[in-house]
């Protein structure tokens, strides 16, 4: 079974000088697991890719 994952949106506006910007970020928010059992998925695969790619040629 697949978790479904929803996500919060923030928007905030920058106005500087004759500068307009709109950021957008968006987070998960996950419903069926702990985040702890999340983060540590995702810390995992992050060690991976560095692992993978930090190595000197």
């Amino acid at each position: 079974m697949e978790d479904k994952t929803t996500y919060t949106i923030d928007k905030s506006e920058i106005n500087q000088q004759k500068m307009h910007l709109i950021v957008i970020n968006r987070r998960p928010q996950y419903l069926h697991r702990p985040q702890d059992t999340v983060k540590r998925g995702i810390e995992r695969q992050l060690f991976q890719i560095f692992r993978k790619y930090g190595q000197v040629h």
